[in-house]
């Protein structure tokens, strides 16, 4: 299997030609309509709106439901995509630089008044702050290394040319805080409508080293397309939709939120720092694009690069990993599922351990044999109801640092819980899952064959 090519209006092809991107042709209002429909489809369907009331450009939303669209956007199967990413991050690709005249995200520039009420943005949830720009990846780029930084932050929409962006603590404030503190404005580029490999590499770790957009590179079927945004100091990738040009205002707050975040509750509001947007451009008949808070979408995005940190980190350790999953249940953030191959005594709590110092956001971790298949929820269920005793295979910590959106934390003080679901290493056999095994499987194949099974 081999990664398509690297811009979205290429994947949403790939997934048309496989039945799962749908068109609504009528007209749709921003204001939660766009979003209702989104999150019927989640799960199933890539939805494209062509009539957005108010806006001059369509929109696409869902454009990843499956972790078997996560493989088929990375080459590989959906068992493989942690690997995938974790390769990526080991061994990151230079990318092409190309002129001008040969970005079609610079083919044509927005003019005129409007600027952001051209756009299709939405509210998303009822007690939402506004409209949100919920997709734009954030290249900045990073004054002590020189390589660019994406990121994703929820974005306030005030008034044509100001955008309001919320900044949780990682590389991007950090890069913010230190301009700010120099009394400098902080260049920024907006890129939206990418394909999904940049999405995820705009949620690589915050090393300050690492390009992001390299990483993306290694990510592809062939090195990624850059051009220099045409006012600010950034590269931006070359096929993109759209690419809005501005500077964070040093000294500048103003008041943004709340809105619906990852566990699917709301993230309280408070002063943010201000975009002031200069200049936008985009493609011809560009499509813009949303992600769906709480959705699919939004669980990938930032649940895949987490599994990688996470797979490298239990390596490191010493544990022979079969597989590892963070489940959308734990909106791919809350909760780990790791399987390991034949775990020595001990090897459970270490696996518990590392999840819960590599990813502050994971509270809970089940570890099971490689007999079960982290992938599904009922396999999973069932080795807990079958190898787990309460009094024996649970560990809880206290007081540990967690997630400031869980509504359950204190500020971001959490306790978390391991599940030591694999099987005592001494009785195995008492234990063993029982199997079906026919003398002649393609009789068997043929026989479900005629049954349409």
């Amino acid at each position: 299997m081999t990664a398509g090519a690297s811009d979205l209006r290429t994947w949403l092809d790939l997934l048309d030609g496989r039945g799962e991107l749908a068109r609504l042709k009528h007209p749709i209002d921003p204001d939660q309509d766009v979003a209702a429909v989104l999150e019927r489809a989640d799960g199933r369907r890539a939805v494209r709106f062509d009539d957005v009331a108010g806006a001059e450009f369509p929109l696409v939303g869902n454009t990843v439901v499956s972790r078997e669209q996560l493989g088929l956007a990375l080459g590989c199967g959906p068992h493989e995509v942690a690997d995938r990413f974790a390769a990526a991050l080991d061994a990151p690709r230079p990318c092409r630089q190309v002129d001008r005249d040969a970005a079609p995200v610079l083919a044509n520039r927005l003019t005129g008044e409007r600027l952001l009420s051209a756009l299709p943005l939405t509210r998303q949830h009822e007690h939402d702050g506004g409209m949100y720009l919920t997709s734009a990846l954030l290249a900045v780029r990073d004054p002590a290394s020189g390589t660019m930084n994406l990121s994703i932050n929820r974005l306030l929409a005030a008034g044509e040319r100001e955008l309001r962006a919320l900044l949780l603590p990682g590389r991007l404030r950090r890069i913010f805080t230190e301009a700010e503190a120099a009394g400098r404005d902080l260049d920024v580029a907006l890129v939206v409508g990418v394909h999904p490999t940049l999405v995820l590499a705009s949620q690589s770790p915050a090393d300050r080293e690492l390009d992001d957009l390299e990483v993306a590179s290694a990510l592809a079927a062939e090195p990624l397309d850059l051009v220099a945004a045409p006012t600010v100091d950034a590269l931006v990738p070359a096929g993109a939709e759209f690419v809005l040009e501005g500077r964070f205002r040093a000294g500048r707050r103003e008041a943004e939120g709340p809105f619906g975040e990852y566990p699917r509750t709301y993230g309280p509001g408070g002063p943010a720092p201000v975009i002031d947007l200069i200049d936008a451009w985009h493609r011809g008949d560009a499509v813009f694009q949303t992600i769906l808070s709480g959705g699919r979408e939004h669980f990938y995005a930032g649940g895949l690069p987490r599994e990688a940190m996470c797979l490298r980190a239990l390596r490191r350790a010493g544990l022979d990993v079969a597989g590892l999953r963070l489940p959308e249940s734990g909106s791919c953030r809350l909760a780990a599922v790791v399987a390991l191959r034949n775990p020595a005594p001990g090897a459970a709590t270490t696996a518990m351990l590392t999840l819960f110092l590599t990813a502050a956001t994971i509270k809970q971790v089940t570890v099971v044999d490689d007999d079960v298949d982290v992938l599904d929820d009922e396999q999973i269920g069932w080795a807990v109801a079958t190898r787990v005793q309460a009094d024996r295979d649970l560990l809880v910590v206290p007081g540990a640092k967690g997630s400031s959106l869980d509504p359950s934390a204190t500020g971001a003080l959490t306790a978390k819980l391991g599940v030591d679901a694999t099987v005592p290493a001494d009785d195995r056999e008492k234990y063993r899952q029982m199997r079906v095994s026919p003398a002649d499987p393609e009789r068997v194949r043929a026989h479900l064959a005629e049954l349409g099974l």
